[in-house]
């Protein structure tokens, strides 16, 4: 890809005066007041612009003209007054748009927080939609101008308005002025406008390290989950290495748009000495002709003055509006990125146990070197329990991702009941499953809400919930406690909370997929935390357990699937041997195989400990 093309990529999707638009749509249908607050700013600034330029000349004329100092001191104090009126209010009003700004940057965090929260899956593994949420992260940041630009772009709007009233005064002293005050903010507008697209091109790769420096800094070194392993392994320092590395990345990205600064900066300052100092030198010559008088003089010095400020803060202003803008339509690109699932009507799901059925799969992660599924073709029958078994790494949890929709095949379909997963809505497509994950996330709520799933008590029904902890073996851990199952989880947001073993919360998990009762039942590895007497009790009631569901259970110790009606045999992306346990025993094939290594460690174990 040419260097053009790559700028080109990187441009926003959305101009400036659409995302302008879209701001104010969204104060107008959410706190209606505000857009009118946000557009008072103008006036207001203009009165106290105007209050500072012709405060100072309007006194000096009165002392020039009136010889009655009652009267002086009476025009004094009005001026005085009104311009702290004016500045009261407007303080007031920026107070209130400071609220507006609190409340925009609220609306587009919950925005960019419930599309995270409601995206496809799949998604997660995108880089494309990966590189946009970043972008969208920090556009809603506390310290972005997205969250700033209500109030950006009325002072910009103001600051325009203030430029015709300096404007016109400084013509009056030589209109020749104005055109090189003009080109001077043109020419500084551009070296800024370089300085911004450097950096608004560079914003993935930057993002890139900070998502990698955060990581360790706040996933990895203040989670209270690594640090036995820190310690143990002595870990700190090849991490204390990789941040200080992941440092010196953004020190470098930090510099190169310092450094560009700083020649911007030079930049401005040859054109302020070059256009302030022509702009003086006339007002002065002026002066010593006798051209202007006192008042006249401080007029055009506070305006020429205020005019050259004016022309650098429209300038910067702006470029904040530029950068507020980009910012927001790196939001709305996230919002507006559709994902391949149905979101709509769907057709019917199905109120029994269902068939799956995987035509031709080949699914390779997005940024995986080789297919993890490679044409793969099978069908499990509406109510068959299968057990998928396979070395780790063969693709077994993957097939179960695709099985439920959480990612979608590169080549091939899967098939729900005989329809494809884009047929049915995607949420009541989700209601048909019940999943026990290698890597599970609990609630810090109480137990029987996360067995139920809810954060509201009443909606727990106590029958199913009793059932489920029953056929679990929770009952046991949940019985032993003082609260029980109204027992909060995790001990940072709960001081009453219990810390769960690794067996306890494999139980506490199924006893959610009981409470579901889903159509299709998906247990990954469900008893590697258990022990034997434990796993087998489990095995003993998993009939009872998935007599009204489809079922698939997931592991790589052969010995736990016999009680499946068939047995797949993943191996090198694609189903080395199907069918039931005898048979594929008598097979001899790489089934038997593995399970008689397995045996084998079992036998010797037994031998041993007898």
């Amino acid at each position: 890809m040419s260097k053009k093309e790559k700028e080109k990529k990187h441009k926003p999707k959305y101009g400036m005066f659409s995302c302008v638009g879209y701001i104010y749509r969204l104060l107008w249908e959410n706190e209606r007041f505000l857009v009118f607050v946000g557009l008072a700013v103008v006036p207001l600034s203009l009165l106290a612009a105007a209050f500072g330029l012709y405060a100072s000349p309007a006194i000096l004329n009165a002392i020039g003209g009136y010889s009655d100092f009652g009267y002086i001191a009476l025009i004094i104090a009005g001026i005085v007054l009104s311009r702290a009126i004016v500045d009261a209010a407007n303080g007031m009003l920026h107070k209130v748009v400071s609220y507006a700004e609190f409340h925009i940057t609220s609306l587009q965090m919950y925005q960019e927080q419930r599309k995270t929260r409601t995206a496809d899956n799949y998604l997660r593994y995108d880089v494309s939609y990966q590189e946009i949420r970043q972008r969208a992260d920090v556009a809603v940041n506390d310290h972005s101008h997205a969250t700033h630009f209500p109030m950006i772009f009325a002072e910009t709007v103001g600051e325009i308005v203030k430029f015709f009233l300096f404007g016109a005064t400084v013509s009056m002293l030589h209109p020749a002025l104005v055109v090189v005050l003009v080109i001077g903010a043109v020419v500084s507008r551009r070296m800024s406008n370089w300085q911004w697209a450097r950096h608004y091109r560079e914003r993935d790769g930057r993002n890139a390290v900070e998502r990698r420096k955060n990581y360790i800094s706040w996933n990895i070194a203040k989670n209270l989950e690594y640090q036995k392993e820190i310690r143990l392994f002595n870990m700190a320092g090849p991490l204390h290495e990789r941040f200080s590395k992941h440092i010196g990345e953004a020190l470098a990205w930090q510099e190169k748009h310092e450094r560009r600064g700083v020649v911007v900066s030079l930049t401005d300052f040859l054109i302020v000495l070059f256009r302030d100092g022509l702009a003086y030198a006339i007002l002065i010559h002026k002066a010593l002709l006798g051209e202007v008088d006192a008042a006249q003089f401080v007029l055009y010095f506070s305006a020429i003055g205020s005019l050259a400020g004016l022309l650098g803060g429209i300038a910067w202003r702006f470029q904040q509006v530029k950068e507020g803008s980009a910012q927001i339509s790196d939001l709305r690109e996230l919002l507006e990125y559709d994902g391949r699932l149905n979101h709509g009507e769907g057709i019917a799901v199905p109120q029994r146990p269902f068939s799956i059925e995987f035509k031709n799969v080949t699914y390779k992660y997005p940024q995986g070197e080789k297919n993890v599924l490679e044409n793969v073709s099978f069908r499990i029958e509406a109510g068959e329990k299968i057990a998928l078994v396979g070395l780790n790494g063969a693709g077994k949890t993957t097939l179960v991702r695709l099985m439920c929709g959480l990612i979608l095949p590169d080549e091939g379909e899967v098939l729900l009941d005989g329809h494809t997963l884009f047929e049915y809505n995607r949420d009541e497509m989700y209601s048909l499953f019940g999943v026990i994950p290698q890597q599970y996330n609990l609630l810090p709520v109480s137990l029987e809400k996360n067995i139920a799933c809810t954060v509201n008590e009443e909606d727990i029904d106590r029958e199913r919930l009793s059932r489920a902890v029953e056929l679990s073996g929770f009952k046991g851990k949940a019985d032993s406690l003082p609260m029980g199952l109204k027992t909060p989880l995790n001990r940072t947001v709960n001081d009453d909370a219990v810390d769960l073993s690794g067996g306890e919360k494999q139980r506490l998990l199924l006893a959610r997929l009981i409470y579901k009762n889903p159509l299709c039942m998906i247990l990954d590895e469900p008893t590697a935390a258990l022990d034997p007497i434990a796993e087998d009790k489990m095995y003993r009631r998993y009939n009872e357990i998935s007599k009204n569901a489809t079922s698939v259970f997931i592991s790589h110790r052969l010995a736990s699937t016999r009680f499946c009606d068939r047995i797949f045999l993943l191996d090198g992306g694609n189903f080395a041997e199907a069918g039931a346990h005898e048979e594929l025993m008598k097979k001899n094939g790489k089934y038997r195989e593995l399970f008689d290594v397995q045996a084998k460690y079992y036998r010797e174990e037994v031998s041993q400990n007898g």
